[in-house]
């Protein structure tokens, strides 16, 4: 007994009881914390069970063509406004870099198809700072309801405006270059 008692006072005696106090505490713990609808042998974590789908009876009859997304309504422009693609055009037109064209002469002339909003975003622009001076094809146009998105071919670019019926008649709400 009294050898047993030395070699517990060494430290390779107190590193076998402290292993053994773990052991008897982790076994403790998984017994006790242990989900009884967990299986016992699983290592690796919870099992997944299997979803089961059930067939879909029409897929058999092929699709219809229609579109299940909601029509969203035209917007009512006031009588003689100009249609969206006009309007993407002119402002398109106008916003490219022209020698000689100050930046109050050229926000001017942007104002009658931008929002309040664009030409706050436009204040400090300096039209010599445009990336494009011609246009180099017609203006494509991607309606969305009440919003429509007008892509605009540029030399070295795109240009991308962003239009909203607003107050009865079509506006350019955002501006964007893409590089070719």
């Amino acid at each position: 007994m009294r050898t047993v008692l030395r070699l517990l006072g060494t430290r390779y005696g107190i590193a076998m009881v402290l292993i053994v106090v773990v052991l008897v505490v982790v076994g403790f713990g998984r017994t006790v914390f242990t989900d009884d609808d967990a299986s016992r042998n699983d290592v690796l974590g919870p099992t997944v069970a299997p979803v089961t789908t059930t067939p879909d009876p029409f897929s058999s009859l092929g699709d219809d063509g229609v579109q299940d997304e909601p029509a969203s309504a035209a917007p009512s422009l006031s009588k003689g406004a100009a249609d969206a693609g006009t309007v993407a055009t002119r402002f398109a037109k106008t916003w490219i870099r022209k020698p000689g064209v100050t930046g109050d002469q050229w926000r001017a002339a942007l104002k009658p198809d931008a929002s309040s909003e664009l030409m706050e975003d436009l204040a400090d622009t300096d039209p010599l700072d445009v990336p494009t001076a011609t246009i180099t094809g017609a203006t494509v146009l991607e309606e969305f309801g009440q919003a429509v998105t007008a892509k605009v071919p540029a030399d070295g670019g795109t240009i991308v405006l962003q239009l909203e019926a607003i107050n009865g008649r079509w506006l350019v709400t955002s501006l964007d270059w893409e590089v070719a």
